[in-house]
């Protein structure tokens, strides 16, 4: 199976790759990434964000999460591919295992119209719902609706191709960027909702399965990151945010 994925990999045209980290020591982190998805940029204007920096922005923080309990081994090379192949290309751990990561965002299209509006109105706060988006008259289960908006992150991405491949070592990786994750208040209402979003894959245990292929999942939430979702899970305090993080 590893040299099937090797195989796949030495076939694919990797001339449009933008960048490359390596990283053979944690204590180099910081410096091999250097700016490189500390910022996103903002939603409009100018100088808005790109497909490119938000995706940085995402693998940063998870790598920041998953290297120090091994996820994935060093040394680490990430290379930054583009559609319709997934967003990252790896190689990790002595023999340079190869492995594919994409990155999808779990939220509602309201949501994402009204974060929009937002700054396009100028104001310096919201209530949210005031520009269109949900829960505008309160959310009493937002952990309900996160689990919800990351099912449906996953479904969106069955027929792509992290899940038709039959390459092993293939990981979604889903943030959750909503209005009912901004209802998600510390770490104890992360964890509650990491646990509706278990009670939904067990009880679609054979649905999960069927869409992705052997793809495993993992969520990076605010303050804790989950990983293998279907499979041996485990849910970590993420690593310390940046000081000049951005928000997405």
């Amino acid at each position: 199976m590893k040299i099937e994925l090797l195989n796949y990999l030495r076939q694919q045209d990797w001339t449009s790759t933008m960048d490359k980290v390596e990283i053979d020591r944690l204590s180099d982190f910081d410096a091999r990434f250097g700016g490189l998805g500390i910022h996103v940029g903002p939603r409009t204007g100018p100088k808005k964000r790109s497909q490119d920096a938000r995706e940085w922005f995402v693998l940063r923080r998870f790598m920041a999460a998953a290297l120090p309990i091994a996820i994935f081994d060093l040394p680490i090379t990430i290379t930054k591919v583009h559609p319709p192949k997934p967003d990252f290309a790896i190689t990790h751990g002595s023999a340079h295992v190869p492995a594919l990561i994409e990155i999808t965002e779990a939220t509602h299209p309201d949501d994402q119209r009204e974060m929009t509006e937002f700054l396009k109105s100028g104001e310096a706060l919201m209530l949210l719902g005031d520009f269109g988006g949900r829960f505008a008259d309160g959310a009493s289960q937002p952990k309900l609706a996160w689990a919800s908006d990351i099912h449906d992150a996953i479904v969106r991405k069955h027929d792509k191709s992290i899940c038709r491949l039959s390459t092993p070592d293939r990981h979604l990786l889903v943030y959750p960027n909503s209005n009912a994750s901004q209802l998600i208040f510390d770490e104890a209402d992360e964890r509650e909702a990491f646990a509706h979003l278990r009670q939904r894959i067990d009880a679609d245990a054979a649905q999960y399965a069927k869409m992705l292929n052997g793809c495993r999942v993992h969520v990076l939430g605010k303050a804790l990151a989950g990983f293998d979702m279907t499979g041996e899970f485990i849910l970590t305090p993420r690593a310390a945010r940046l000081p000049t993080q951005s928000p997405l």
